[in-house]
C-alpha cells in the first residue's frame, strides 16, 4: 500500500522517544516509525530506517519516473513530425495521443505527488536533529499532524511525501 510519508525534525533523542511512543498510541504501527540521525548518533529504541529509505530511494525514484515521462513525451513528438511530414495519419494519431497523454501524466505528478525527501532535511541532521519518517494513510495526515503538535510542539513537521511497503521505500 502506498502511504504519505510525514517528515518529523525532533530536537533530541529523548523527545523523538517520547513521540514515537505517542504515535504509536495514536495507532499508528511500529513498522511505520523510521529513525534517521547523522552518522554516529545512536537512535536507542527507536525503529532504524533502512538503507532505501536513508538513500532517499522515493527521490530517485521519482526522478526517473519523470525522466521516462519527459523522454517518452520527446519520441512522441519527433514521431508525430516525422508523421505529419511522411502524411503517416495513424502515426500521427498515435504520436499525438501518447504526447497528450504524456502531458496529463506529468501535470498529474507535479500537482499531485508530494515532494518532500530526505535530502531537504539534510542541514537539521547535520546540526544534530533526529529525522521521523512516519507513514500513514492520506486520510490520517491531519489527525496525526494536529496530535502531535498538541501532545509535542517542538516536534518540526517539515513535509510530506510518501512510501510505499511492499517495496520497502
Amino acid at each position: 500500500m502506498i502511504l504519505r510519508r510525514l517528515y518529523l525534525l525532533v530536537p533530541n533523542l529523548g523527545q523523538a522517544e517520547a513521540s514515537a511512543r505517542d504515535l504509536m498510541a495514536y495507532q499508528v504501527n511500529r513498522q511505520h516509525i523510521h529513525a534517521i540521525a547523522r552518522p554516529g548518533v545512536d537512535l536507542g529504541s527507536l525503529p532504524v530506517a533502512t538503507l532505501r529509505q536513508r538513500n532517499d530511494f522515493v527521490a530517485k525514484l521519482e526522478r526517473w519516473v519523470w525522466d521516462i515521462n519527459l523522454g517518452t513525451f520527446f519520441v512522441a513528438l519527433v514521431v508525430l513530425a516525422a508523421s505529419l511530414w511522411s502524411a503517416q495519419w495513424s502515426w500521427a494519431i498515435g504520436a499525438t495521443l501518447v504526447a497528450v497523454a504524456n502531458v496529463y501524466l506529468g501535470y498529474r505528478f507535479a500537482q499531485h505527488v508530494p515532494h518532500t525527501h530526505v535530502e531537504d532535511c539534510q542541514t537539521p541532521l547535520r546540526h544534530g536533529e533526529i529525522l521521523l519518517l512516519v507513514d500513514v494513510p492520506r486520510w490520517r495526515i491531519t489527525e496525526v499532524e494536529q496530535r502531535l503538535r498538541a501532545s509535542h510542539p517542538e516536534v518540526e513537521i517539515g513535509g510530506v511525501g510518501w512510501g510505499w511497503d511492499a517495496i520497502g521505500i
